[in-house]
């Protein structure tokens, strides 16, 4: 009973601080959208170099993910967490002393190392600690601290900015890393800490399990669908509504709100209904609302199909976690930090490639039909996922 009630308690511990890092790290990261822009102008920065600014969060993402996954795999998650934490400190204090084009560069590429140390240990934190079953439904709850940093980040940075200046916000920034890194010191240090003997070849073997390709896509088209409405809906809500740049964030608030309010449910539904059937969901309502988002003439209207479009976002993305832990172990490996680099992978690669497609076709055409494009892209993986686990059903045995 004793040993039962610590497993409980150590369970607890971990979930709160995972939900909190990642709900600290998104916050950070959304904090300085409505600054950098500005700023980087007044540095003498072009556009060109400010689409790079914010592209260089997801390449650091992208290439650190994968090293710190399988660090975190030999060393255990305990450190991992804190480094992460001190790699954000590290960039909160260089965008603050920021006096160059290169040193915000700087700054958010070390976000985005960040970012992969704290997401990778902590994710596989989790998947070390909670059993199969469970696992959809804690790693809802943890991306609920994503979504809801995600939703407060731009809204924060941008008053804090206009209430106190440049510094504000990365003052506001270092104070709760402070406190963060007060809360994993005390609540992390009676769980236990996770190591992994070395496996030759896991990411060999995971690329070569069926069901962990196609999750692995599908990752990088949740991750894709956000970061093609960033650079082009913008421009057609205020060109069609006349809606202004306050108006134009609050909208980009109603995605991550829906998603941020579903999480929870969509992770302990996957948990009783299977994986897959969660995700094939996803596909289908997010591929049907994306190209709808381009046609609204009210804001009532948008306001409404952003939120289906969240809702579908939770769909598609929340499975995908608990599932990547099953498929890994399906294909013998339990590795779970080199497993959710791999995650963190596509997910950078997701950010990276939606904004190109969906700029490239916007330009040639129009938003209507690029986003008309995109969602058939992402039905198309509607017929793969049945490929994945036969049935559909998560806990039946990988065929490949």
């Amino acid at each position: 009973m004793n040993k039962e009630l610590v497993s409980k308690r150590m369970q607890t511990s971990a979930l709160v601080v995972v939900a909190i890092a990642v709900f600290v790290d998104m916050m950070v990261y959304g904090m300085v959208v409505p600054i950098l822009p500005q700023y980087a102008l007044s540095l003498g920065a072009t556009q060109a170099e400010i689409g790079l600014l914010f592209g260089s969060y997801a390449f650091t993402l992208l290439l650190a993910a994968p090293l710190f996954g399988i660090l975190s795999d030999r060393i255990g998650r305990k450190g991992p967490m804190l480094w992460g934490l001190l790699g954000l400190g590290g960039a909160t204090l260089l965008f603050m002393f920021a006096d160059s084009y290169w040193m915000l560069v700087h700054a958010r590429m070390l976000q985005g190392v960040a970012a992969a140390v704290t997401w990778t240990a902590g994710l596989a934190l989790l998947a070390d600690l909670f059993p199969p079953e469970s696992r959809g439904k804690v790693m809802g709850l943890a991306l609920s601290g994503q979504a809801a940093g995600t939703l407060l980040g731009p809204a924060v940075g941008g008053w804090l900015f206009q209430w106190g200046g440049y510094h504000a916000p990365f003052l506001f920034a270092a104070g709760i890393a402070l406190l963060d890194a007060m809360l994993r010191i005390v609540l992390l240090r009676n769980v236990p800490n996770h190591k992994s003997e070395p496996q030759k070849g896991t990411i060999r073997g995971l690329f070569s399990s069926r069901s962990f390709l196609i999750i692995f896509g599908i990752v990088m088209a949740g991750a894709a669908i956000p970061a093609v409405l960033e650079p082009t809906l913008p421009l057609r809500l205020e060109r069609v509504m006349g809606a202004s740049p306050g108006t134009i964030g609050l909208l980009f608030m109603v995605p991550t709100a829906a998603y941020a309010l579903v999480a929870p449910f969509i992770g302990a539904l996957s948990a009783r209904s299977g994986n897959f059937w969660v995700i094939r969901a996803g596909l289908l309502l997010t591929a049907v609302v994306l190209p709808i988002n381009a046609l609204p003439d009210s804001l009532w209207m948008q306001v409404s199909t952003l939120t289906f479009l969240g809702i579908g976002m939770g769909l598609l993305l929340t499975p995908t976690l608990p599932e990547l832990a099953l498929a890994a172990e399906r294909s013998g490996a339990r590795s779970y930090g080199t497993v959710y680099a791999v995650y963190n992978t596509a997910y950078s690669a997701g950010m990276m490639v939606g904004p190109l497609v969906a700029g490239f076709l916007a330009d040639w055409f129009d938003l209507s039909f690029s986003y008309l494009v995109i969602g058939i892209l992402i039905l198309a993986f509607l017929p793969l996922s049945f490929l994945g686990v036969p049935g559909g059903r998560s806990n039946l045995p990988l065929s490949k």
